[in-house]
């Protein structure tokens, strides 16, 4: 017998609302359980994953103070710069004093 999408998706939501095994499930309602399992994979989207215990992790950036003392003696600070502009910022020194 062949079900539609929205009953597919149906089944798939009760099972995961239902706190029964997947098997259990099947078998209260007349389902193979490989079928079921090719079901969940087809059919699975990003709301279903973080319905069922998963959340979205975005990584915290941290602004990082960078010191460098130049052998003139001169101290430098920097804050909130990446590497590459750290680098640019010295070649300009250097050109600059040239």
């Amino acid at each position: 017998m062949r079900h539609t999408s929205e009953a597919i998706r149906h089944f798939l939501s009760e099972q995961s609302l239902s706190g029964l095994t997947v098997a259990d499930f099947c078998s209260d309602n007349g389902l193979k359980v490989p079928t079921f399992y090719l079901w969940r994979k087809r059919y699975r989207t990003a709301d279903t994953v973080e319905s069922i215990g998963f959340c979205t992790i975005t990584p915290k950036i941290d602004e990082v103070t960078t010191n460098l003392c130049l052998p003139s003696g001169l101290r430098l600070e920097l804050t909130g710069l990446t590497i590459s502009e750290i680098a640019e910022l010295v070649l300009e020194i250097d050109r600059a004093h040239a």
